[in-house]
């Protein structure tokens, strides 16, 4: 976000906020990725506020998902580099 000069806001909400303008600006393609993060940041406030449990391997696929997904935001960010 900082990259096309915005920033989230720290409020209630702003992973969502985050979420959607990824989705605004970054590849279609990409639309499993952030279904799957909305996934993740639902379960993570089930967790964080009430009782639910993040498997090892739920942990470790998020990890990999959010590895990837780095990935492709440091080349978007690379494109608009002069």
């Amino acid at each position: 976000m900082l990259s096309h000069g915005q920033r989230p806001r720290v409020q209630l909400g702003h992973h969502v906020a985050t979420i959607e303008f990824a989705q605004k600006h970054l590849d279609p393609a990409l639309a499993p990725t952030f279904d799957l993060f909305d996934r993740m940041r639902r379960k993570r406030n089930i967790s964080f506020y009430d009782i639910a449990i993040i498997s090892e391997l739920e942990a470790k696929d998020a990890v990999q998902a959010a590895e990837s997904y780095l990935r492709v935001v440091a080349a978007d960010i690379q494109t608009r580099i002069p």
